[in-house]
């Protein structure tokens, strides 16, 4: 069941995401942590039938990290808006605070103090800043956090050839309008270690939470008992989905085995597989994207943003939908039930080696972030 946990809202995003070319499955941004590089945007193809049925949210997998949805949902959703509305909105102590430049359009560069919550983080300026310079500060930014979230290394040339900068981005991706981007940067003797400092705290609050929002569940590559259309399963598990209205989704996904030259990503209320709310085609011409970075646990197919536990589940699920991708481009004929168990067996193996679901720091690291998060929590409730 999930942790229950409560936070604010966050963002989504589905657009900007690099392809992954069918010839070569590695991601056009290059290596983890070697900069930007290139972006490749594509627009969306294949189809999508959504299911007419709504049903009502079971609160049994208690409150996740992020806001419950409105109740008549077809799956649980959380809210995860953009803004946190005020800085009162930020629960708990501090995770982490230190000193960091805050870039901006304009080559405007804030020196400020970010705090890490449980919920979201604080940027504000620093006391000292603007002193003698007769500008005013800048506003302080309340950002919550998302599961849709990419964390970047940035390699950059400063100007100033005496300064040695270390420079980090965190963005939000949105299925609506424009990703949310912050660059940040350290400078210094030390700008290495503590840009390394901070995106090292920042993947641990993000993983933390994405987890929140998972029951506990394993992935599965045998078809459910009595249930015919599950009986091409590949492998199954769930997903959050980003959604409309800045909202996500905890759905139970089914990927089929490709039959009439096009297979199907099935979405479900629940492991029980009852009720499908969403069917996705995927085709040989289907777009299957990704971003890399040093943290990132979403990945794209046509138009649909998922997010995974965590970075191993995302290569797993990448690399099932692009093997099926490379069947289908070369016209491989329906596969019998031999051959389903064969991928079954071999998706299985995957599943097996793959590390238990934890953040970076293990359990004492998730033991910690929950207490946090009830007593930032209580604290709320008191006031």
């Amino acid at each position: 069941m999930l942790l229950s946990w409560l936070l604010g809202p966050g963002a989504l995003g589905s657009a900007g995401c690099c392809a992954r070319s069918p010839k070569n499955l590695s991601c056009l941004r290059g290596k983890d942590g070697e900069g930007e590089g290139n972006i490749v945007e594509y627009s969306p193809h294949g189809q999508t039938q959504m299911s007419s049925a709504e049903l009502v949210v079971d609160d049994s997998f208690g409150r996740g990290m992020l806001p419950m949805g409105p109740m008549i949902r077809t799956v649980p959703t959380y809210a995860t808006g953009q803004d946190a509305g005020s800085c009162t909105a930020l629960q708990g102590r501090p995770l982490y605070t230190a000193d960091v430049l805050r870039l901006s359009l304009g080559d405007c560069i804030h020196e400020s103090v970010m705090s890490l919550h449980v919920n979201g983080f604080l940027i504000s300026p620093r006391g000292d800043a603007g002193i003698g310079q007769g500008q005013p500060l800048p506003q302080p930014i309340c950002r919550l956090w998302s599961p849709f979230s990419l964390v970047e290394k940035c390699q950059v040339k400063s100007k100033q050839n005496d300064s040695q900068w270390s420079i980090f981005k965190l963005t939000f991706f949105r299925k609506e309008g424009q990703d949310s981007s912050f660059y940040f940067a350290t400078a210094g003797e030390n700008a290495d270690e503590e840009r390394n400092k901070w995106v090292d705290e920042i993947i641990q609050v993000l993983s933390n939470l994405t987890l929140s929002l998972f029951p506990n569940f394993e992935l599965s590559v045998d078809p459910v008992p009595g249930r015919v259309a599950t009986s091409t399963r590949i492998m199954a598990g769930y997903l959050l989905q980003s959604g409309m209205n800045d909202r996500a989704s905890l759905v139970f996904c089914e990927l089929h085995a490709y039959l009439g030259k096009e297979a199907r990503l099935a979405l479900y209320q629940d492991q029980w597989c009852e009720q499908e709310v969403l069917s996705m085609s995927i085709s040989d011409s289907s777009i299957v994207s990704t971003r890399k970075g040093a943290y990132c646990t979403v990945f794209g197919i046509n138009d649909q943003l998922f997010c995974t536990r965590t970075e191993d589940e995302r290569e797993l699920w990448l690399r099932a939908v692009s093997n099926i991708k490379v069947k289908l481009m070369f016209d491989a004929p329906d596969p019998t039930a031999e051959e389903l168990e064969v991928f079954r067996s071999a998706v299985s193996e995957r599943i097996e080696s793959l590390p238990p679901p934890l953040p970076p720091g293990g359990k004492e690291a998730m033991a910690a972030f929950a207490a946090a998060a009830i007593a930032g929590a209580a604290a709320e409730d008191r006031g």
